[in-house]
């Protein structure tokens, strides 16, 4: 009898071992923690964090810590409410394949359950490692337009999955066991779109239910939990079929221990839509090398795959910034105004500047059936200003910045860090979690590092973070990426 494919992929995860990562990937692990951690603590000045930290409060006394508060919580809770506030300026980290957010999924779970058995350092990134793998997996296993276009968001679904092996993997549960939380994951997860039209926090919830869901899963395995074979294949309610009308089981064990999805995962350097990162940059790549003034932008067509048209290209209009990261005209009339976009642009007066809302209401995205069609492999963009005297400026990006073709460097992603963290901790607490981070796998417990994260409740700014850049402003363009030259 052939074995189900999420059983396959158990059995490896079970067995994984950090000598078994190529060696591009525990560097890239350890900007994917520090980049959470940045964001993290970024989003406790949200109101979002305010409301989750009521909802800790609401459990009363547990073992695992919470940002941002003194007093620890229930291990779900801290999970949920780490994972929910790292989401809270939507400045994650993202893997293009499966259109979803490992690091406020996994991390946060994998947090707790570290915390729970005292592991060390080897032992969080370990878990990491193959969390992030896992929601890889499962979320290209799914087939992300299809499960998109049904209204699922991958951050909450194919997140759960990758919480819920980082936690079994982090106590060692054996492949039975990591095959039982999978099973429990897949009855719990869930995740949808309706904020969009809104605005709402389930934008946020997604990250922190999925790292619930994985905890809770995990948990519930290593006491003996026994789910079902196919949890994720069944014709009769397996999660693949419920949730998507083109899913590929086999995706979630090919090539496995050869190709490792977990190296496809992006470092944001915009606080936005993943859709939108290569028109920003082509944006940037523009006011760089162009100038365009704002007043004599007439109009801006981006041509780009359907789903970017159908989640980032409405009638623009004022609005919460769980449904204005998502507009793609605004955030290019951001970016063309300011250099950079940041979280606090989305807040406060900037969203009814009338500049801003002539440039977002007159950019339109045009649905290229070449880019819907590689629009699961990669979302390249092509941004054209139309000025008032007809000229025409074009730029055209393959890959945003953060993604392996085209990574942030080490410096990048520590000022990035720094930028969001910096408010909320003193310099040399910074200087510490960031020497934590690089050194993960020399550390013999995490819980100094929990501690300082639990130190972040020191009073510190009460908005969110809104320096302009986390770096230089000045847009580098891609290596080997030919500039165009625009035709006027």
């Amino acid at each position: 009898m052939v074995r189900p494919h999420a059983q396959l992929l158990a059995d490896y995860l079970a067995e994984l071992r950090l000598e078994n990562l190529p060696p591009q990937a525990r560097p890239l692990l350890q900007a994917c923690l520090l980049d959470y951690l940045g964001c993290l603590l970024g989003g406790l000045g949200t109101p979002v964090a305010t409301v989750l930290h009521g909802f800790a409060a609401a459990f009363g006394p547990g073992i695992c810590s919470v940002a941002g508060r003194v007093g620890r919580a229930p291990p779900e809770a801290a999970a949920l409410v780490n994972g929910a506030i790292a989401h809270a300026l939507v400045f994650d980290d993202l893997h293009r394949h499966a259109k979803l957010h490992p690091g406020v999924a996994v991390i946060p779970a994998a947090l707790a359950a570290a915390e729970i058995a005292g592991a060390d350092g080897a032992s969080l990134l370990l878990a990491i490692a193959a969390g992030y793998e896992a929601a890889a997996r499962v979320g290209v296993a799914l087939g992300l337009a299809s499960h998109r276009l049904k209204g699922w968001r991958a951050a909450g679904t194919a997140g759960s999955f990758g919480a819920a092996v980082a936690a079994a993997r982090l106590w060692a549960l054996d492949k039975a066991q990591m095959h039982h939380a999978i099973a429990a994951a897949a009855a719990q997860a869930s995740a949808n779109w309706a904020f969009r039209e809104s605005g709402g926090m389930e934008l946020y919830l997604a990250a922190g239910t999925a790292a619930r869901n994985g905890l809770v899963a995990a948990l519930l395995a290593r006491s003996g939990f026994a789910g079902a074979a196919a949890p994720l294949e069944a014709a009769d309610g397996g999660f693949l079929m419920l949730s998507s009308d083109a899913h590929d089981a086999a995706e979630l064990s090919d090539q496995l221990g050869t190709r490792f999805r977990l190296l496809d995962t992006c470092i944001k350097m915009h606080p936005t839509c993943h859709s939108t990162q290569t028109a920003l940059d082509a944006t940037l790549i523009l006011r760089e090398r162009d100038a365009p003034r704002l007043a004599d932008i007439e109009r801006i067509e981006v041509r780009a795959g359907d789903i970017t048209r159908i989640q980032c290209g409405w009638p623009y209009a004022p609005g919460p910034a769980a449904k204005l990261i998502f507009h793609m005209g605004y955030a290019i009339a951001v970016a063309l105004r300011n250099g950079s976009v940041m979280p606090g642009d989305f807040e406060g007066a900037s969203p009814h500047d009338p500049e801003l809302v002539r440039i977002a209401q007159s950019t339109e995205i045009i649905a290229d059936p070449a880019l819907t069609a590689i629009y699961a492999e990669r979302k390249p963009s092509e941004v054209t200003l139309i000025l008032r005297d007809g000229t025409r400026l074009s730029e055209r990006v393959e890959f945003c910045r953060g993604e392996p073709e085209n990574p942030a460097d080490a410096a990048t992603v520590a000022a990035k860090f720094r930028n969001l963290a910096g408010p909320r901790l003193a310099p040399s607490q910074l200087d510490r979690i960031a020497e934590i981070v690089l050194s993960i796998e020399a550390e013999k417990n995490v819980a100094e590092l929990l501690g300082l994260l639990r130190m972040a409740a020191t009073p510190g700014s009460a908005s969110s973070p809104t320096v302009r850049a986390a770096g230089p402003r000045t847009y580098r363009h891609p290596p080997g990426h030919p500039v165009h030259t625009g035709a006027g």
